[in-house]
């Protein structure tokens, strides 16, 4: 850990675990023991020709983010609100793996809009050790991103050479090194992160899942999905919001299942976004208690569903705020 000095910037790295940490072995990657001690140095040989002093902080148990669960970005977002608040950093730099890396920062992206410190979400395709690795030049641009950005900046995710709003973004190509991909249109002004109910039940983090409208689905498959008892859905529609509701008991089903928790409805498609005023399907998806969720990303609906109910958020309430732009997430809204 870098000595600190009043006239230099700090930066809080906080390593949660992923490719980046990991090492090759006989039965493919797994973590790598030594790697706090690598990660020292890594970070040292960055931020010191860069006058940044540093901080470094694991995540204990470190996760494989294809273990991620509803729990892992909240407890990521307590645990580095707690570290900015007694280290006063100028930014907060997250490693992370790449499997869920844009559902955690996206979560992240409505934890820590009020955290006033730059806080940047990065990680690597290859490990820390192997040849033409890329987690120096991620971990480069993280941390000067971190200390340039303004404080109130939003999260954002630094991968691939690219700086990337996180509540917009999505993991597009399992191989490539510039792995992550936003739909960069200028959004409308976000209106801020609502007040929170005055009282918020201790309860688990919801758990939000999400459900792709294929061709072969019945409803019987719809209500399979939601068989675990989610806290919320996602409805993964066809383009601005139409789904098979000619299927026997489709529209059954889907009233049964709004009755009992909130369901989100999103495209399919790359670009553009729901909208269930525009076909006779869309209405009855409306009417049987849907939420539109405009343009939202799959990561950005679970993130900011999963969000608004821990937050206490229910009923109208919940729809109204899903359907308003807080925080970026709505570019056409």
């Amino acid at each position: 850990m870098a000595g600190s000095s009043t006239s230099r910037p700090t930066v809080l790295v906080f390593a949660t675990g992923g490719t980046i940490g990991m090492r090759e072995t006989e039965k493919g990657l797994a973590p790598d023991p030594d790697f706090p001690e690598a990660l020292e140095q890594l970070v040292s040989g960055i931020a010191t020709p860069l006058g940044i002093d540093w901080r470094i902080n694991h995540l204990l148990p470190s996760i494989d983010s294809s273990n991620a669960d509803a729990s892992t970005a909240p407890r990521i977002a307590r645990a580095v609100r707690a570290r900015a608040r007694t280290q006063r950093p100028r930014g907060v730099v997250i490693t992370h793996g790449t499997d869920t890396l844009a559902f955690t920062a996206a979560r992240l992206a409505f934890e820590l809009a009020d955290l006033g410190v730059p806080v940047v979400i990065t990680g690597s395709q290859l490990p820390h050790g192997a040849p033409g690795s890329d987690v120096i030049a991620n971990l480069t641009l993280a941390l000067r991103t971190a200390v340039r950005a303004a404080p109130g900046s939003p999260v954002s995710i630094v991968f691939g050479g690219s700086i990337l709003p996180a509540v917009r973004a999505e993991k597009h190509s399992s191989v490539s090194l510039g792995a992550f991909r936003a739909e960069l249109s200028l959004a409308a002004e976000p209106l801020g992160l609502p007040t929170m109910p005055a009282v918020r039940e201790s309860r688990d983090s919801a758990r939000v899942i999400s459900f792709r409208f294929v061709p072969a689905v019945t409803a019987a498959d719809l209500r399979g999905a939601v068989a675990g008892a989610p806290d919320g859905l996602v409805l993964e529609c066809y383009g601005s919001g139409n789904a098979p509701m000619s299927r026997p008991g489709m529209l059954g089903a889907l009233r049964e299942i709004c009755a009992e928790i909130p369901v989100v409805a999103i495209t399919q498609c790359d670009t553009g976004g729901v909208d269930l005023q525009r076909y006779a399907v869309g209405h009855e998806l409306a009417a049987a208690g849907v939420i539109d969720g405009s343009d939202l990303t799959i990561e950005a609906a679970t993130a900011k569903l999963s969000y608004l109910i821990d937050a206490g958020f229910a009923g109208e309430e919940l729809a109204s705020l899903v359907s308003r732009n807080l925080v970026g997430e709505c570019v056409g809204r």
